[in-house]
């Protein structure tokens, strides 16, 4: 199952943003757009999570865009430590300017798209992301002096936060000292845009072995929507990237999400144009 591939503008390091796209064979009328979690890396490369929720998606009848941020270097596999790889990659990055990047390549997906209707797909900073876009919570953006990229809210039909919270926990692994987090907004910025969100429906998953967020921070987000049809799942033993299962390796966790977020798109279409 082969992809596509679009650039879109980027605002720091290589000043691109990569978006691997995969359409359903038989057409589609979601379009998910995934956004990568912090120092994250997405592709259709075998192993690659958001390339297998992409697969997986497909397999289902649902049009898929795989977002990467702009960096100073891609080349991920060269850094054996994690924290090697953040700080040669995203060292000067602020948080805006990856705002930024994910309302550039959402801006992208809908030129690519245009009868197409918008799921955000966030995973940990990704959800946020998803959530401040969707709120119209722009200033993270504005603030830096950048132009905000037009992001089409009328057409973001549905939501899915995997693992994002309001406040890390006081043990968490995530290095915090790098300016993309460091220079983070307010939790109160985050839980207004989530009283702003309007769209038609909203899955929260939360993996019960999370040891960035806590449940409690990732409820209170999803207690903040106001829309009606919203489901929070929490996934036993699941880690917060969802890619292990009690400690083993798994791909349960992603199939389970797929499995929920397919049949609430496919399900619940929602008023169409809002």
């Amino acid at each position: 199952m082969s992809g596509s591939h679009v650039d879109a503008s980027g605002c720091y390091g290589d000043r691109s943003v990569r978006i691997d796209v995969l359409e359903s064979p038989e057409g589609s009328l979601w379009v998910v757009c995934l956004f990568h979690g912090v120092y994250g890396v997405a592709s259709l490369e075998e192993g690659n999570k958001y390339g297998e929720l992409a697969r997986r998606l497909s397999e289902r009848g649902i049009t898929t865009c795989l977002v990467e941020t702009s960096r100073d270097v891609r080349n991920r596999s060269d850094f054996p430590d994690r924290t090697d790889w953040a700080v040669a990659a995203f060292a000067g990055k602020k948080y805006g300017q990856e705002l930024f990047d994910h309302m550039s390549g959402l801006s992208k997906v809908s030129e690519i798209f245009p009868d197409g209707r918008i799921c955000l797909w966030g995973f940990s900073l990704g959800g946020i992301d998803s959530l401040m876009i969707a709120g119209g919570v722009v200033e993270p953006v504005s603030d830096l002096g950048l132009d905000v990229p037009p992001v089409p809210l009328d057409r973001i039909g549905a939501l899915v936060i995997s693992g994002s919270g309001d406040t890390l926990r006081s043990d968490s692994s995530i290095k915090t000292s790098l300016p993309v987090l460091s220079s983070i907004c307010e939790a109160e910025v985050l839980r207004e845009a989530c009283r702003n969100v309007e769209v038609s429906s909203v899955d929260f998953f939360y993996g019960s072995e999370d040891d960035t967020f806590d449940e409690p921070s990732c409820r209170r987000l999803f207690d903040l929507i106001p829309v009606s049809n919203r489901h929070f799942t929490v996934i036993d033993g699941a880690d917060h990237p969802f890619r292990s299962l009690d400690g083993i390796s798994s791909t349960k966790p992603l199939d389970l999400m797929v499995e929920t977020v397919s049949s609430h798109l496919q399900g619940h279409p929602g008023d169409w144009p809002r």
